[in-house]
């Protein structure tokens, strides 16, 4: 038998390896701190949060976090779940999905057995990422050549809450840590919460070059509709980007997919007519774009 490899290690959940009975299975742990919540793993009720299941067929899956509240708004992503790994959902639930958080983490395989590396994906993009406190990156970014072990991670962005955990690096695989920073609202620093606690997932991605000239796309409040009928409402997302606020268009709905341009915040855009788990599309620049449902609705 074959451990089963935990990406992460400060959870109460996570005290220890778990065994596995066939390296044929995948692992799935929500957490959802102190918020009662239902997981459905494509659609279908898995358990109650906090949850830790290790007999999952290796795929990719559509999960759902639904809080027991009423009141607070659910929680959609995609993970891939891979055998003999153990993928680790942190989530803190809100009332609005901007003001809801947390960290997704998860390891592939790297080709060369002998190397380890992080990958970090923010929502909102460019997040500032400082490992063990080093030189600090904007994200998206991958850190290659990361000793095995534990090491400590900050993600920040101004009037976002951030997010600071331990992690545990594997030789020969690649660490993804994906964060939905949650926003501050605008309170007291005595009246906010702590951060999301510590959290795991795996996906795949890349570093974005953001050496390229921006291409932001303007549009009025009154933005012609499409043959649907709908628009797609821009929120505000705190990113800013040559003075402007602004939203980060993709070719596809993927993190991973490449930078079209962009769209100022507190605009409508005209429906791609298509959605997918997590994004929204849009007609950008004559041709389909995707945006992150987190901060944009359709109309």
């Amino acid at each position: 038998m074959k451990r089963f490899l935990i990406a992460i290690l400060a959870s109460i959940f996570l005290s220890g390896c778990s065994l596995l009975d066939k390296n044929t299975t995948a692992g799935l742990q929500v957490i959802t701190t102190d918020k009662p919540s239902s997981v459905f793993l494509d659609g279908q009720f898995l358990e109650k949060a906090p949850l830790i299941q290790k007999n999952i067929k290796p795929g990719t899956y559509g999960v759902r976090i639904e809080p027991d509240d009423p009141s607070l708004v659910p929680y959609e992503t995609s993970v891939t779940l891979r055998k003999g790994l153990l993928t680790v959902i942190t989530w803190k639930p809100d009332t609005r999905p901007e003001l809801s958080g947390g960290v997704i983490y998860e390891m592939e395989p790297l080709k060369n057995k002998q190397q380890s590396e992080v990958s970090f994906i923010t929502i909102p993009d460019g997040a500032i990422v400082a490992l063990d406190g080093h030189e600090k990156e904007f994200a998206p970014v991958i850190v290659p050549g990361v000793e095995p072990g534990q090491h400590e991670f900050e993600i920040t962005l101004p009037s976002y809450e951030s997010q600071q955990h331990t992690i545990n690096v594997v030789q020969g695989y690649r660490m993804i840590v994906r964060v939905k920073l949650a926003k501050l609202e605008a309170i007291s620093e005595s009246e906010m919460e702590p951060a999301v606690s510590e959290n795991e997932e795996v996906i795949e991605t890349s570093p974005i070059d953001t050496t390229e000239p921006l291409d932001i796309k303007q549009s009025s409040p009154s933005a012609e509709a499409t043959q649907s009928g709908q628009l797609v409402r821009i929120l505000p997302t705190n990113f800013i980007q040559d003075g402007k606020e602004v939203l980060r268009v993709r070719s596809a709905p993927s993190t991973e997919s490449i930078t079209l341009g962009f769209v100022e915040a507190n605009t409508t855009q005209p429906a791609g007519g298509e959605s997918k788990l997590g994004w929204n599309s849009i007609v950008f620049n004559g041709s389909l774009g995707w945006v992150s449902s987190d901060y944009s609705r359709l109309e």
